[in-house]
């Protein structure tokens, strides 16, 4: 039979929808992602971000704005605290996004005309969370003044000069810490060399055991099957090398050449990279276990790689996030690396505020490597191993 283009066609779209993977990864993926990203962003703005707050002044007038703060939307004010030392820790620890300082006999000195300015300190690691918390403070201040807070004065016996003068004398100021002058680069850079990361790690691992089976190599680890544990570990150990090896270059080409921010502890940030790593290695093993070609082993670390940046909390706060979306994005090593280097390189804190971020990266590794353990110990998962390699030698 002559070979022609349209029979060609004809068969490369039997082969589309007679491979339901490959079918779902053209025609319904993009859909998923689409509806998942837009719902994603359903909220359209930043709301409830965790505000605490410093009351010096402890009046009327400050119990009004407090109030001010805590009924609008954007603000979820989680505690009062006494002093500005107590607000760095929250901050740092990212128990807080945004602190409120109200000066000390604020009341009086806006009844005298002067100048009494109320100061938002906000975390600039991520930049979303500075500008939406700087506009939105800067509204409350504004709204304040034509909101019903000016009526309550009215009813305390405050004239109307009084009012006037009391709100033209509280003016907005704020302090964005960690990246005062907004730059892009401290806020995407590391977020983005930390999928690339990712991505390597996944890819490359996912293909170490389909290689195998696709070249007739597989049952020879038949021997080990009651050690499961050497051939994951001979398969990982080369790639847990290239991992940290990769984190340390990239980061300093992007600390040396880019000059990017490097505040932390070098230990620190060797613990994060060695607990992420081992992460990956173990949903990339897994993956490619119980995946029968290359071709299914990279769809289904692209499946977990893709969405990982976004629902990762680094960009879109998960504060913002729909619940389920937020659910997921706990589920994914990439959401606790990045919550890990923005303490680390931007805001400088050590090894006692990032602990748990490495030890649910450890779980996630143990966790997927025990299943695997499990799987490639069952006789049952060899013996399906050994029937398809037959099937195979029987067709050839």
């Amino acid at each position: 039979m002559k070979l022609s283009i349209g029979h060609i066609i004809n068969e490369e779209w039997r082969n589309i929808f007679r491979d339901k993977r490959l079918f779902a990864v053209l025609f319904l993926i993009p859909i998923l992602y689409t509806a998942m990203f837009g719902y994603l962003y359903s909220h359209h703005r930043v709301t409830e971000m965790d505000t605490v707050i410093v009351d010096r002044d402890r009046s009327q007038l400050s119990q009004k704005i407090v109030q001010a703060f805590d009924e609008t939307e954007s603000f979820n004010v989680i505690k009062l605290v006494n002093s500005e030392a107590e607000i760095q820790p929250l901050l740092e620890a990212g128990k807080a996004k945004v602190a409120i300082v109200i000066p000390n006999n604020m009341f009086n000195k806006v009844l005298r005309g002067e100048e009494a300015p109320i100061l938002t300190m906000i975390d600039g690691s991520n930049m979303l969370i500075s500008n939406s918390a700087t506009k939105a403070a800067n509204e409350v201040i504004a709204n304040f003044n034509f909101g019903t807070a000016a009526k309550k004065l009215a009813q305390n016996k405050f004239n109307s000069e009084q009012i006037q003068l009391t709100f033209q004398s509280i003016p907005f100021r704020s302090r964005v810490l960690y990246n005062g002058t907004f730059n892009y680069s401290t806020f995407l850079v590391y977020g983005l060399i930390g999928v690339a990361l990712q991505q390597v790690l996944l890819l490359g691992l996912s293909l170490t055991i389909t290689r195998d089976k696709e070249q007739g190599n597989w049952n020879r680890f038949k021997e080990w099957r009651e050690c499961p544990w050497r051939i994951a570990y001979a398969k990982s150990a080369p790639y847990f090398l290239i991992g940290i090896f990769n984190f340390i270059t990239t980061f300093l080409v992007a600390i040396y050449g880019f000059d990017l921010p490097s505040n932390g502890n070098l230990f620190a940030a060797i613990g994060l990279a060695v607990s992420f790593t081992f992460a990956l290695l173990g949903i990339g093993y897994l993956a490619s276990l119980f995946s029968a070609n290359q071709v299914g082993a990279t769809q289904i670390t692209m499946l977990i790689a893709v969405p990982s940046f976004l629902l990762s909390g680094f960009t879109w706060p998960f504060e913002a996030m729909p619940k389920l979306l937020s659910v997921i994005g706990h589920l994914l090593p990439l959401t606790y690396f990045l919550d890990g280097v923005r303490n680390i390189f931007i805001k400088g804190v050590g090894f006692e505020l990032i602990w748990k971020d490495c030890l649910v990266l450890l779980l996630m590794g143990l966790c997927t490597f025990l299943v695997a353990f499990i799987a490639s110990s069952l006789r049952v998962f060899w013996k399906k191993r050994e029937d398809t390699q037959n099937d195979i030698e029987i067709v050839g």
